[in-house]
């Protein structure tokens, strides 16, 4: 029999090949028809486009590094702005930017210096259970300087709920940019490929178009997963790697309350995102432009890495969505006028655009009311003794692929170790 994992995005195949490492025989089971999950990229005439910006964090790069995975790319320094109303101004990243930015008045620039200075000797945990709102009315944060904080939570964790995410989940987010972000040359297509390359290498089996109906358990043991088409693959244990709703549904009647009342409440981040290549950029500057009084991101990735032919350029844009908020015509609209602004005359250059609406950037973020990180269901949360869960929604670590990577780690090894004898 083998250890199985369901889900062959990130999640999945760090935990294939820990469990791998641990010497257990593994295979990956994928729905769809390639694996990666959101970390894929396509390829369209010279150009590597990621689904959506993504960036890399220090954290999430070593742990890939531990894995056997290896990525290059650049870390963007110049031409980080902000919309200020109708003007950029420098997006304040330290001392000199700040002092120096003719968008903020002398008491926002107090209030940002402060934040900006206190951010890296702060003990997150202390936050854990209050929220971004709260922790900014705590510092009497108002107007404008309140409107750039909310800004660089939403530019470090994708998320723009301030009276719901968890203060400390965003303090730890931004001590983790403090050092830069890496858009990688290849794009997030090259950590797949080197995960996949790597479980391979181990012996992992993976299998796509391979879709879980059914788990079956007895004596409170995963016992066999049922695909579709009658398929019944017999296992040791089991790692979920899915959506909280799609793993509670999975499970059935064996999911365990505190999985399920996770799925019902979960908010997932999401963002209307829209991706352009284009043959020649009118402008290279800036290469960031961040929205204060609205949650809008526009980035010139190619700036930093390799991403597009000689000459070209790849902009990604987005709106950081609001939980519950609806995606419209007027969404895309706001997006391509951005880049209107920004690069007049980029519609003749045009070599492919992507229109995703409302992605899903993560399936859930780190709520104050549940305690921040701390309040996120456990890897042992399943339900069956031998099933584990893994994703950027599961355990007390990082966001984003940080969680991903660190819930693999943590699933594999409870999936790993034999159970426990019962005492004569």
């Amino acid at each position: 029999m083998t250890h199985i994992v369901i889900g062959g995005g990130a999640s999945g195949l760090a935990a294939a090949i820990e469990l791998a490492l641990a010497g257990r025989s593994v295979t990956v089971l994928e729905a769809s028809a390639a694996l990666g999950g959101r970390a894929r990229s396509r390829h369209e005439e010279g150009f590597t486009v990621n689904l959506g910006p993504h960036a890399l964090y220090a954290g999430a790069e070593q742990a890939l590094a531990r894995l056997g995975v290896r990525v290059a790319g650049g870390i963007p320094k110049d031409g980080l702005t902000m919309e200020l109303g109708d003007r950029l101004a420098p997006l304040p990243s330290d001392a000199l930017t700040l002092l120096g930015n003719g968008g903020l008045g002398w008491r926002d620039k107090w209030r940002l210096g402060a934040m900006l200075g206190r951010i890296p000797r702060l003990d997150p945990t202390a936050l854990d259970g209050l929220s971004v709102a709260a922790w900014l009315d705590a510092q009497g944060f108002e107007g404008v300087a309140r409107d750039v904080a909310h800004a660089v939570v939403r530019v470090s964790s994708y998320v723009s709920a301030p009276e719901r995410l968890s203060a400390g989940a965003a303090v730890r987010q931004i001590q983790g940019a403090l050092g830069g972000v890496r858009y990688l040359d290849g794009g997030w297509q090259t950590i797949v490929d080197g995960l996949v390359a790597r479980a391979e290498a181990l012996g992992v089996r993976t299998r796509v178009r391979a879709t879980v109906e059914r788990i079956e358990v007895e004596g409170g043991r995963a016992r066999a997963v049922h695909l579709t088409g009658g398929e019944r693959l017999a296992c040791d244990a089991l790692v979920l790697t899915l959506s909280p709703k799609a793993s509670a549904r999975l499970l059935g009647e064996h999911a365990s309350p505190t999985l399920v009342g996770f799925a019902a409440e979960a908010s997932a981040v999401r963002a209307a995102c829209l991706d352009v290549a284009l043959r020649r950029l009118p402008r290279r500057h800036p290469s960031l432009i961040l929205g204060t009084d609205a949650p809008i991101y526009v980035s010139i990735h190619s700036n930093v890495a390799a991403l597009a032919p000689e000459g070209g350029g790849l902009i990604h844009a987005a709106r950081y969505l609001a939980p519950g908020e609806r995606v419209t015509d007027a969404t895309r609209a706001g997006l391509e006028a951005r880049l209107d602004a920004s690069q007049p005359g980029w519609r003749a250059e045009v070599v492919d655009v992507r229109w995703s609406g409302a992605a899903t950037v993560a399936h859930a973020f780190p709520e104050a009311a549940r305690g921040g990180l701390a309040g996120r269901p456990s890897v042992a949360s399943a339900g069956p003794a031998n099933v584990a869960l893994a994703g950027d929604w599961v355990g007390p670590e990082g966001m984003l692929l940080d969680a991903c990577l660190a819930s693999a780690r943590q699933a594999a090894a409870r999936v790993a170790s034999p159970p426990a004898r019962a005492a004569a």
